[in-house]
């Protein structure tokens, strides 16, 4: 196991959700105003780490992990709606007391957490990255795609993060094998979310295209070239949404923080430096 290297210290937050939950994030630091970044369904708040760090020069950097992931507390209802965590969020940018809007990045569920929330709070939000996500799903919340529910050792947790995210840089295998599976009580290794998310999907029942229409802030969609996403529904989200633009990030599948950070920054930096 090679020791990871971070060129900033990264600080750990944490907040209350909207029902008294605790939400745990990474503050990665920086300057200007706040961004924060949104995970997918199999990851946590350290997916980010490789692009908050290409971003710190113009952004405060955040992420957040989901309520049943990673540090934050899970659910014991299983409340874990796409509604859900935008409560959660409100509930922390409410926290950050910050006088001017923040910027959203997500990547698959967190860019339909972030869509909702800024057409939920136009004022709130000043730009928004939807990444890798199509605004409604022909699976239904159990038609899962399978994963190892346990792994023996951390040279096989490595292994399957390689394989799910075959263009990764090693440090981000190293980071998300570290960070998002922990110890089981019989010393294997688990991901670390509720179990519940081996078996449901609950934004699988989302229908979120009548927000694209909502969405007045600049808006940039992402593309991830090797996805399962469909690049015509997201060039068809692009064209529903008034003020945004559409790129694609070759050479990664569909975790594109993870799989292809160089290439999400290079979308990124000129979208979130532009103030126009």
């Amino acid at each position: 196991m090679d020791p990871v290297r971070t060129s900033n210290e990264v600080r750990h937050i944490y907040s209350s959700g909207a029902e008294g939950n605790r939400i745990h994030g990474l503050d990665f630091g920086g300057d200007g105003r706040t961004l924060i970044c949104l995970h997918g369904v199999t990851g946590n708040a350290w997916n980010w780490h490789a692009v908050a760090q290409g971003l710190l020069g113009c952004r405060r950097v955040l992420a957040l992990d989901f309520r049943g992931y990673g540090e934050s507390q899970w659910s014991s209802e299983h409340r874990y709606t796409t509604a859900d965590h935008v409560a959660d969020l409100t509930h922390v940018v409410k926290w950050l007391s910050t006088d001017e809007p923040v910027d959203l990045a997500g990547s698959s569920w967190g860019a339909l957490v972030a869509m909702q929330y800024a057409a939920d709070h136009p004022h709130a939000v000043g730009r928004l990255a939807v990444i890798d996500v199509e605004p409604s799903f022909e699976q239904g919340e159990t038609e899962l795609f399978p994963r190892p529910t346990h792994h023996e050792d951390h040279p096989d947790v490595c292994a399957a993060v390689e394989r799910a995210y075959p263009n990764a840089p090693v440090e981000m295998v190293e980071i998300v094998a570290s960070t998002c599976f922990g110890p089981a009580p019989d010393g294997q290794l688990v991901p670390k979310h509720d179990p519940f998310f081996f078996e449901r999907w609950p934004f699988r029942s989302d229908d979120h295209w009548h927000r694209l229409a909502e969405l007045a802030m600049p808006v940039q969609f992402v593309h991830a070239a090797d996805s399962f996403v469909r690049a015509e529904v997201m060039a068809e989200m692009d064209r529903l949404t008034a003020n945004s633009q559409l790129a694609s990030v070759a050479a990664t599948t569909h975790v594109i923080p993870v799989d292809n950070p160089a290439g999400l920054l290079d979308v990124l930096l000129p979208f979130l430096s532009d103030s126009g």
